[in-house]
């Protein structure tokens, strides 16, 4: 079968490569590091190639970097024993095992999305200038850094001397505040603001986070019910904080978890009864519509 139409989608090894989206070539190809786009799928008897999976048409882009490039161009000298440069290597139309491939992700289309709170600054001073960025993830670590930024600018900087220049100007809302010279504010001008962006949440980065909070609640815990034994109240505060920072709180009270069959199979038995309550919450909503 051939796959060509733009969106179609096949599974292999419990993966979806679908066509015209974009695609990683990983380590086990040759052309590791580079980024392209699936233009076909064919299996079965519709495979050019004598492999056992299907054959996956992609398009690469070439190395922007030239250390990349060099690179590129090292492996393929070496795999056909002449020199190779990148335009010799057909990157249009290279033939890949879905192996060699990894399937990118659209951000904003796919991954759950946050928002990032960033405290914007850029200034000039008699034509000495800097800027700066400084993400949170919390509104309120914003507000924070927003507030402390512009008073040590009022305290220290050049605010209260063009204050007493007739050309000063001054702009304000509840997050972002700005003042410079006018007609020299490319020389004099101070600008700082909080600024929301969306954030995508990759699988990996919700993972990492996910871990840190089990880790945390773990701690806490293991802290509710170690404090009242009498081996945890013969440490002293330096042995009880390296104890809390340095065991593997988590991964023991997972061994234990594992060893207890009743805990996995009620578990199990809420998340099947919670499936099918859902479910037939859903199957009564859509027959009253």
């Amino acid at each position: 079968m051939i796959y060509k139409k733009p969106g179609e989608k096949f599974s292999h090894e419990n993966i979806t490569y679908t066509v015209g989206s974009r695609v990683l070539a990983n380590e086990a190809s040759e052309y590791s590091g580079l980024f392209g786009r699936i233009l076909e799928i064919r299996t079965d008897d519709d495979r050019e190639t004598e492999n056992d999976t299907p054959d996956i048409y992609c398009k690469f882009d070439p190395p922007c970097l030239s250390a990349a490039r060099r690179a590129l161009e090292q492996t393929f000298s070496e795999l056909y024993d002449a020199p190779k440069r990148v335009e010799d290597l057909g990157l249009e139309l290279v033939i890949m095992a879905p192996e060699m491939l990894t399937p990118l992700a659209v951000p904003e289309q796919a991954y759950p999305q946050g928002t990032l709170y960033v405290v914007v600054s850029h200034w000039a001073t008699d034509g000495e200038f800097g800027s700066y960025e400084a993400p949170f993830t919390n509104l309120m670590d914003a507000q924070r850094q927003f507030h402390d930024d512009l008073k040590n600018e009022l305290e220290s900087g050049c605010i209260e001397k063009w204050r007493e220049k007739s050309q000063f100007a001054e702009e304000e809302t509840a997050e972002s505040y700005e003042c410079y010279l006018d007609g020299e504010y490319c020389e004099n001008h101070f600008y700082l603001s909080i600024e929301k962006r969306p954030l995508p949440l990759a699988p990996e980065f919700i993972r990492t986070v996910a871990a840190a909070y089990e880790d945390e609640c773990a701690r806490e815990d293991f802290l509710d019910k170690a404090q009242a034994l009498p081996e945890y109240l013969a440490l002293t505060e330096d042995q009880k904080k390296q104890l809390l920072h340095n065991a593997d709180i988590k991964g023991r009270i997972s061994h234990y978890l594992d060893l207890c069959d009743t805990y996995w199979e009620c578990y199990w038995d809420a998340v099947s009864k919670a499936a099918q309550d859902i479910l037939q919450d859903d199957q009564q909503a859509s027959s009253q519509k």
